[in-house]
Parts: structure tokens; sequence; C-alpha cells
């Protein structure tokens, strides 16, 4: 039997693995710069206004984009979560004057949804639900992110989008079992205090190489918690690409672009 994952129904889910994916792969060398600086940020806040904006090409995507052990992603899941990915690419290829390859693109946001579903496919497998603690936290993240008041108006907000209470809900449960998956897979990800000094270490040593000494990186202990989290973050990320690896290897995927 065929299940058939649609936008609606998996939007959130996809979207948070998908970015959480591409930061925390960003940080999983020993600690980028604990400055919190962001390439992306900088691309989008250097696009030259006025100039024409580039538009995704979603000519040709089948309805189909992929099936995973029989589950069908759609064409409206793929379209969505592309035209979010193409946005940010976009922006940072204007910034360096050039253009997004968006083959190259569309090949990188379909594997992502098939990574996504495998995840989710494995989390239902172990029995992982979402507790109550782990909704309450995952809508604190979302408040915090948003620059929302209450759960009230977030749902609200949401509603605007075409997100009712009841998807919501779904979504929510399905990204806090997600993140239960990854923190089981993981296990304890805290850092010893010879890598975080390494990493400040290693921060201090790109900077004095690079010759930048306008911005000069603050004491280890203004940054530590930026470290840790950097840290932690990459060893995530570490353990869910390991993960992917061997759930692609007992799988049955079709690709249809």
């Amino acid at each position: 039997m065929t299940t058939r994952r649609t936008s609606a129904a998996r939007r959130l889910l996809a979207t948070a693995f998908i970015g959480s994916i591409l930061v925390l792969g960003g940080c999983s060398g020993s600690g980028g710069e604990p400055d919190g600086g962001s390439a992306s940020g900088s691309a989008s806040a250097s696009a030259t206004p006025g100039e024409a904006q580039p538009e995704p090409d979603l000519e040709g995507i089948p309805e189909v984009v992929a099936v995973v052990n029989g589950t069908e992603i759609s064409r409206d899941l793929f379209a969505e979560t592309y035209e979010g990915q193409f946005a940010q690419a976009a922006a940072q290829a204007q910034a360096a004057g050039q253009e997004v390859d968006q083959d190259l693109l569309k090949t990188t946001v379909a594997d992502n949804l098939v990574s996504s579903e495998l995840l989710r496919q494995e989390a239902a497998r172990r029995g992982i639900t979402a507790s109550a603690e782990g909704r309450a936290a995952a809508i604190d993240e979302l408040l915090q992110a948003s620059g929302l008041a209450s759960e009230e108006e977030l749902r609200a907000a949401l509603a605007e989008q075409g997100i009712d209470d009841a998807e919501f809900d779904e979504q929510l449960a399905d990204q806090v079992a997600l993140d239960t998956l990854l923190a089981e897979e993981a296990g304890d990800t805290t850092p010893t205090e010879q890598e975080v000094q390494e990493a400040y270490d290693a921060a201090k040593a790109q900077q004095e190489a690079g010759g930048d000494t306008t911005t000069p990186i603050p004491p280890l202990e203004d940054v530590r918690e930026q470290i840790v989290q950097q840290l932690a973050g990459g060893k995530t990320s570490e353990a869910t690409q390991a993960l992917i690896v061997r759930l692609r290897e007992s799988a049955d995927i079709t690709v249809n672009l």
C-alpha cells in the first residue's frame, strides 16, 4: 500500500529537518568562528536593491518526486521546499555575482526530503512518540523564533498560512519525534573542555592567518556557550548523517527527477 506525503501534512517537518541539517552540516568541523557570523545572512543583506530576482524553475517536476519504502513524496511538498531553499540560494549567488545551479539544488532538495522521510519512518519503527515535555519545548522554540507571545498567537499565525490546529499538532508531533530520534542516536554530545579550548584556539588561529584584526574574537568565557552549542550540533549532525547512510542501505528508494 502506497502512502502519500503531501505539502500540508509534511511542511513543518521537512523544512525543519532540511534547515537543521544544512546548519549543522556547516558546524560539523572542529568549530567555526564563535562570532555567530552567517554566510547566508551576509549574502542576503548584500543583494542589490531593485535587481531582478531569479525565479525557481519547477517545469517538468513530476507529481511523485520520490518513493521511499512505499511512501510517496509529492510534487507539492517538493515545490514548497524547493522555493524556500531557492530563495536562500539565490540571495547568496547574487551576492557572489553567480547564478544558482538549479539542477544541483533540485537534486539536493529531493535527497534531503528522502532523508527526512527515512528518519520519520525510523522514528515510527522504534516506537518514538512526542512527549508532552517535548511538545512544550518545541512550542517554546517556535515562539522564540517567531517573536510571538503565546501558543494561541502562534496557532492563529499558522492558520493564516493554511495550517489548522490538527495539521499543526501532527507536524509538531512528527518534529518532536524526529528530535528525540536524533538525540537518542547521538547520545551525549556535550564537548569536553579540551574540545572547547581547541575549537576556540582554531578560530583565533584562523582569524590571525586571515589578517583580520578589526573584530577580535572575544575571550573564551564570553563565547563558551556558543562554542559548546556548535560542537554539540556538529556531533548531532555526524550521528544523523551516519544513521541516514545506514537507513539508505536497506531502503527501497526511487527518485523521479
